[in-house]
């Protein structure tokens, strides 16, 4: 993600060369409108360098890059916009009244920043859900990985069916059920050191004790998401 980062932001700088020397040397004349052009559209090479380093850099991950490429977009879009405006309003300036100027450059960097603005805060909203998600699954992969452990060494029936019963259930926790989900997983570490010491006798008791917790756990949890 640097590298498309560094990439963009080297082709924005030879733009930005391109566009002074563009602007200096073709002979303009210089009225207010050119020069409200001209710091327009160096304000909208700011603005676009802003998307480029929200998208590529302020959270680089795979994730964020994929839902920060809207950002890149608007960004470059209103760069290339305004670019364009700027230069046709240069070459027109002696019929056009600054006034006029100002306000479609006004018009322009407001719905772009606007733009740039929800976009990101959609993409801080999926982002925090992201890593929600990622924090609520973390007590159901640990039991899974558990469990499975748990099902290599032991051929009990009941260990079986309670092993399958953790890998189909719901893995998305919530604050309701933090007290059973403690129970649970005391239960399943009595459960692994039954089956290490090879204690027979209780294996299939606790392991009818954690699927009962189990299904009481994804009762709660099916209640809690209706």
């Amino acid at each position: 993600m640097k590298k498309d980062f560094v990439r963009s932001a080297l082709c924005l700088g030879v733009l930005l060369v391109l566009y002074i020397l563009l602007a200096l040397l073709i002979p303009f004349a210089k009225t207010a409108v050119f020069w409200i052009s001209f710091v327009f559209t160096l304000v909208a090479f700011a603005v676009t360098g802003w998307a480029l380093y929200t998208a590529f850099l302020k959270k680089p991950d795979a994730t964020s890059r994929f839902y920060s490429f809207p950002i890149a977009r608007i960004g470059v879009i209103y760069g290339g916009g305004q670019l364009a405006a700027g230069l046709l309003l240069m070459a027109l300036g002696k019929w056009t009244p600054a006034w006029l100027a100002v306000l479609v450059y006004a018009v322009m960097l407001g719905a772009g920043v606007i733009g740039l603005m929800s976009a990101d805060a959609v993409v801080e909203t999926i982002h925090t859900q992201d890593q929600k998600l990622k924090k609520d699954v973390t007590f159901m992969r640990s039991l899974q990985s558990k469990t499975q452990q748990i099902a290599a060494q032991c051929d009990s029936a009941e260990v079986k069916a309670f092993c399958e019963n953790v890998r189909y259930s719901d893995p998305v926790s919530c604050t309701a059920l933090t007290e059973i989900e403690q129970d649970l997983s005391a239960a399943v570490d009595d459960l692994q050191s039954a089956v290490v010491d090879g204690d027979t006798e209780v294996i299939a008791q606790l392991a009818q004790k954690a699927n009962s917790l189990l299904s009481e756990r994804n009762r709660v949890c099916k209640l809690n998401k209706a």
